[in-house]
């Protein structure tokens, strides 16, 4: 199949062309249509689209695969599959794009004119909207994954109880619209239960590509040579958006505490974010911004993937992800995760076994993470296990989805 990649003009011919293509070409080669929706894209990068990104990408092999989201500025992001955009607006608040999709009738018509099988919404907001409709008119199966924890996000932006109730009920109708909801684990279908969700729940956890090296001693060595870490210091990293819901000031205070307890150690920061400067600061009051390199968004995945080796252990105390893929990353290269007791994200790890869970209080999470260093031959062995128990790679994780999608189909 013919496929577009970069970056187009959304109102552009080359683009409308490739379209019309598509919708010819997927209603003609007899194979199932999915309809993914998310309310954001590329380029902007996080945990949601990472997963629908890997969905989409394994699933087009054997099914037809359209994605329905949001344009940038007038542009679309083309991919290894079909991307629908929709007319959006840039929110300097929210530093997102936000889908317009009231007041943008293209993307109907394409639509329209598209066999579906299946829906599969990714964000409940306003695409997630568009997907309940098609949905309920047309009588096109829908399954919606639950990625976050929406109501720390009203409770933080919105500043009003009443509104936030009213975003909290908006949703839940996507949610209690569609014939079930996947969730990350039981603590996360807790969380959707507790938002007011009454329909079927399915577990599926989120996975990685990034694969184990052929030689992991070696990888690590040269990683540590390459990063100049020092032998005998313990190497500290954090990767993900650098935005304030990922507890990203309490990680700062902790290494300021880690380093008044007389821990000489080298933290590094993967990835960017709205919150950066105010990280900086926080590093800096805390004194302990020397100790910090910041390495930007890195979107190669080899080299991520030397980040997590030449690392001890990643924090992160993040007490908003539902699941904290980077947790699988780290887990590739036996990296064990220190997690905020309490969080969603620790749940599937066992303390001392394959991760650790301090208290979200920056005094004991500094004082565990310099107890664990203390011991190299334990902390060797939990990240073995965090190998054996947390790894999964995505073609492992597509094979149940596409098994789910045919349940859903035949019933």
């Amino acid at each position: 199949m013919w496929v577009l990649n970069g970056t187009f003009k959304r109102r552009s011919r080359e683009y409308k062309n490739y379209l019309r293509y598509v919708l010819k070409e997927y209603n003609t080669n007899g194979k199932k249509t999915v309809l993914m929706t998310c309310d954001t894209y590329f380029p902007i990068f996080d945990g949601v689209i990472n997963v629908m990104d890997n969905y989409a990408k394994r699933l087009s092999e054997t099914m037809n695969v359209l994605v329905l989201v949001p344009g940038f500025k007038r542009t679309v992001t083309m991919s290894d599959y079909p991307v629908l955009a929709v007319r959006s607006a840039y929110s300097e608040r929210l530093k997102y794009q936000v889908a317009l999709p009231a007041f943008d009738f293209r993307f109907r018509r394409y639509l329209k004119k598209l066999r579906i099988d299946i829906i599969h919404c990714h964000s409940p907001f306003f695409l997630g909207r568009v997907a309940l409709r098609l949905h309920k008119r047309r009588k096109i199966p829908m399954v919606c994954t639950f990625h976050s924890q929406y109501k720390l996000d009203f409770d933080r932006y919105v500043g009003n109880n009443f509104l936030s109730r009213f975003l909290l009920r908006f949703i839940m109708k996507t949610f209690n619209g569609a014939d079930e909801v996947w969730a990350m684990n039981p603590a996360v279908g807790d969380v959707v239960k507790e938002y007011g969700y009454q329909g079927k729940l399915r577990y599926l956890p989120h996975a990685t590509v990034l694969k184990e090296p052929a030689n992991y001693p070696e990888e690590r060595a040269r990683a540590r040579k390459k990063f100049r870490l020092e032998e005998g210091t313990p190497s500290f990293l954090f990767v993900g958006r650098l935005v304030l819901q990922k507890n990203i000031l309490f990680l700062a205070e902790a290494l300021g505490e880690m380093k008044r307890q007389g821990l000489h150690f080298a933290m590094t920061f993967v990835g960017d974010g709205p919150d950066r400067a105010k990280l900086e600061k926080k590093l800096k009051e805390e004194g302990v911004f020397e100790n910090v390199k910041f390495a930007g968004h890195v979107s190669d995945f080899r080299a991520i993937g030397e980040y997590y080796a030449a690392a001890d252990l990643l924090l992160f105390p993040s007490m908003y992800d539902t699941f904290g893929l980077v947790k699988v990353e780290a887990a590739s290269r036996r990296t064990p995760t220190v997690f905020a007791e309490g969080s969603l994200a620790s749940k599937s790890a066992e303390h001392g076994v394959n991760g650790y869970v301090f208290p979200c209080e920056a005094k004991a999470y500094a004082a565990g993470v310099c107890e664990i260093v203390k011991d190299l031959k334990t902390l060797r062995e939990v990240g073995e296990n965090a190998y054996r128990d947390l790894y999964i790679l995505w073609d492992n994780v597509i094979e149940r989805i596409l098994a789910y999608y045919n349940e859903i189909l035949k019933n």
